[in-house]
């Protein structure tokens, strides 16, 4: 027992003495020191290599060994657009770009031309959405009668033949639209009599519902000529109200008055925008789809015209470097500021990446994010594109993607005729580049 009381008397002494205390802590945070120091140096073995910076925190690295490149579009999906594109431009730059598109034609209730209805006129109704080089040069407008269906279900794209579905005729009229000013409507007399009769003398069954009409006029085929000079793009929409058929008549009921029938192209009509390029006398013909003649500048265009390729030729050298977190990946894409042919013919006001994907050309991830996320607007002051990359940075330099190429596209190429002038990887004032914010683990 007193052995006992003894040594509680000496703990009890110890356990309150102040210099033994603050040196048995003193000493505990030294071996813990020690103890996670030898730890970290440890977990760090093989990274000597790297700069010291590149270890903690945020760190940035900015890529300009880029290789660009132009290639033709071939075609995109043509169906499905709620606007379609009509007119004939010659670019000095670009070419010659030849836009047309087939809708059809539906009734929006159930019709009734009285007794021994007779055909005033015809007329083809386009409300015009947008100009693109407000060039008032006449063009020759062409429309034609389908004699093919088109199909619901397939995919049609914007190199289809129009004459496989005309016949390679049936054409109903041929009108010069003289442009002007602050043109909203396109007004096209149709003059073939045929089309006028067709119209009145439907069965009942055809003019009951839409599908019954659909099958019985197929719809119509619309394109343009240009005789002389630079010409224009229409933008068309076609679910505006004033986009119509309108079939001017009278019958034995109404004689002396002219009674009107509006046959209307409406969202559920379905459509495809058609394109076609002559690059022979574009500036780019010559370099046109060959990466090893690079020049000092790429072109890209709307309307399925031509796209930049994009080679990150060091992108591969990251691999050594992981595990490597991309905080964020900016790429910059200045446009020629030397091209003066943009107070006509403006430039797009988004692009898009596109990526090759099993033989197919796909959106990169970024893009599902979002056009705040994505970003690729034009930055007018400062003369270029951005757009962020990040998703697609970390898939490749993880592993997850094998091609390390990007094409650069207009957004909605399908409704947009714009292009652009950028300047290439070789250009000797300033190149794109690929600005990576990083952490290394």
């Amino acid at each position: 027992m007193q052995l006992n009381n003894n040594m509680n008397n000496v703990f009890y002494k110890r356990k309150y003495s102040p210099a033994t205390f603050f040196g048995v802590v003193f000493l505990f945070v030294l071996s813990l020191f020690f103890l996670f120091t030898s730890c970290e140096e440890h977990s760090f073995v093989g990274l000597e290599v790297l700069p010291s910076e590149d270890r903690f925190g945020t760190n940035s690295s900015t890529h300009q060994d880029i290789s660009t490149s132009t290639w033709k579009r071939d075609s995109i999906l043509a169906i499905r657009y709620n606007r379609s594109l009509l007119g004939t431009v010659e670019d000095p730059v670009f070419g010659r770009l030849e836009s047309s598109f087939i809708t059809q034609v539906g009734i929006q209730d159930v019709a009734d031309f009285g007794t021994d209805p007779l055909a005033d006129s015809l007329v083809l109704y386009l409300r015009i959405d947008n100009q693109y080089t407000g060039a008032t040069d006449p063009q020759e407008i062409i429309v034609y009668e389908l004699e093919e269906h088109v199909d619901y279900e397939y995919f049609y794209y914007s190199n289809t033949d129009p004459r496989e579905m005309t016949g390679n005729g049936n054409e109903l009229t041929v009108h010069t639209y003289m442009p002007a000013e602050g043109d909203t409507l396109i007004n096209i007399p149709i003059t073939d009599p045929h089309i006028q009769d067709k119209l009145l003398s439907a069965p009942d069954s055809a003019l009951q519902t839409v599908g019954n009409f659909i099958s019985y006029f197929k719809g119509i085929y619309v394109t343009s000529e240009l005789p002389d000079g630079t010409g224009d793009v229409y933008t068309i929409d076609l679910d505006n109200v004033n986009s119509k058929l309108s079939l001017f008549y009278n019958n034995a009921e109404h004689r002396d008055t002219t009674l009107r029938y509006d046959f209307v192209i409406t969202e559920r009509a379905n459509r495809i925008n058609l394109f076609e390029h002559d690059f022979t006398e574009a500036r780019f013909y010559d370099i046109l789809e060959q990466p090893e003649t690079e020049d000092t500048l790429y072109y890209i265009q709307g309307a399925a015209g031509v796209m930049g390729r994009l080679d990150f030729n060091q992108l591969h050298a990251w691999r050594d470097s992981m595990p490597v977190s991309i905080n964020s990946a900016r790429l910059v894409l200045p446009v020629d500021e030397k091209d003066h042919t943009v107070s006509k013919f403006s430039l797009p006001p988004r692009i898009s990446l596109l990526e090759e994907r099993e033989g197919h050309l796909v959106g990169i991830p970024d893009m599902e994010f979002g056009a705040r996320y994505f970003d690729g607007t034009y930055n007018a002051g400062e003369g270029y594109y951005s757009v962020n990359i990040t998703s697609w940075v970390q898939d490749f330099i993880g592993g997850k993607r094998e091609i390390p190429s990007l094409y650069v596209s207009v957004v909605e190429s399908g409704i947009n005729p714009h292009r652009a002038v950028m300047r290439g990887g070789s250009h000797p004032v300033v190149t794109p580049r690929l600005e990576i914010n990083y952490v290394k683990h």
